[in-house]
């Protein structure tokens, strides 16, 4: 038999996921096994749905008798290597061929996994790709020209490319739309769904709920959006995700509140009304809900405008809040390519759009916005 082996979080599992397993049986495989992980050792520190409600919510989403959904890593405990799996698996289906599914992503870190060596002389790999996928700001081509040259030389192996045109659907995405109350439906199962709302899984914190009393459903899809776009980042620059979730989830929160209501705040006379909010919006984090974290009241403050010498976590908010999902200004694509690459460049790129744009429309450019656009844009020149 040829047997797929289909790791992940699933965190939870939604409908890509669904139609990749259906793929894989379409393409050939006599059985796929999904396997659901107890704590992944690349995610270790981040706050995880437990075990049983995972592997509870796979077991929803798959019926096919030819889909095993195993709890072998969840009844082992402990961290999830996939040479000790596989050689579990190996010792089932000691005649048959198994392959080992992975992303791109995960192609490229995989020399840095446990005993290499060891997955490769069990599985193959299926390198599962989207056109679309970039690496480090290269094309795929040239990724998988490199990691070849990397396995023949390294390994004397090579791995097999299976591509799956998938919709714009994330784990990520279910549990923001979910915490913010806006529908998950056509997200996952609906068995999932249902199972996510019995056990009250993927609820907010106080400022998700706070938000919730603010802004309408519009604009929590928005705030959903840029802070999935924000999270994507998160790991490679090293920041705190409570901090980017929580600068994210308040950024546009004084958007619909009129100023002269909130007892305290005060702003110049001649300041551009579109940027009243994120100063309001900074006010509102410090004052109402007591946050005293100077970069999340920056980031929120100066996510219109920016200004000189931003944080890491101001520029992300920033560059999150211009390229999000339901953003489709005229060049906005271009955008999202430098954001796969590195965030200062997408950072100057999305000023010098702001500025320019402003500038095309006549409108007025506020004062940060004018400094920022000096002290970027002459520094990039």
């Amino acid at each position: 038999m040829k047997i797929g082996i289909f790791g992940g979080t699933f965190d939870p599992v939604h409908k890509e996921h669904i139609a990749f397993v259906s793929y894989l049986l379409k393409e050939g495989f006599d059985k796929i096994i999904v396997v659901p992980t107890f704590i992944p050792p690349h995610k270790e520190g981040k706050k995880i749905t437990p075990a049983n409600h995972r592997y509870k919510m796979l077991k929803e989403a798959f019926s096919d008798k030819r889909v095993e959904v195993s709890d072998f890593e969840i009844k082992n405990e402990g961290k999830s290597y996939t040479y000790l799996t596989l050689e579990h698996f190996k010792s089932l289906y000691k005649t048959d061929e198994l392959y080992f599914i992975v992303g791109l992503d995960m192609l490229v870190d995989f020399k840095t996994w446990k005993n290499p060596s060891r997955i490769l002389e069990l599985a193959s790999l299926l390198v599962a790709i989207r056109k679309e996928e970039k690496v480090d700001d290269k094309s795929i081509e040239k990724v998988i020209e490199e990691e070849r040259k990397y396995f023949k030389k390294t390994f004397n192996k090579d791995f097999t490319l299976i591509s799956f045109l998938g919709e714009n659907v994330s784990s990520t995405k279910i549990r923001l739309y979910n915490k913010l109350g806006l529908s998950i439906d056509g997200l996952t199962d609906k068995k999932v769904i249902e199972y996510i709302k019995k056990h009250n899984l993927y609820t907010g914190n106080k400022y998700f709920n706070k938000v919730k009393e603010f802004l309408p459903e519009k604009r929590l899809y928005h705030t959903a959006h840029v802070l999935e776009t924000a999270l994507k980042k998160v790991k490679e620059l090293s920041l705190s995700e409570v901090e980017v979730e929580t600068a994210c989830v308040l950024h546009d929160i004084a958007k619909y509140i009129d100023p002269s209501t909130v007892d305290g705040f005060t702003y110049e006379s001649d300041i551009p009304k579109s940027v009243i909010h994120s100063k309001l919006g900074a006010y509102l984090a410090k004052n109402l809900l007591g946050i005293d974290n100077s970069a999340i009241i920056d980031a929120i403050e100066y996510h219109t405008t920016a200004k000189p010498d931003m944080s890491t976590l101001a520029k992300l908010v920033f560059v999150a809040d211009m390229i999000s999902e339901e953003r489709n200004y005229e060049g906005v694509e271009l955008l999202r390519e430098y954001y796969k690459g590195d965030l200062d460049t997408c950072f100057i790129k999305c000023l010098k759009e702001e500025y320019l744009d402003l500038k095309r429309k006549g409108w007025d450019i506020y004062v940060d916005t004018i400094k920022a656009y000096d002290y970027y844009v002459k520094e990039e020149k």
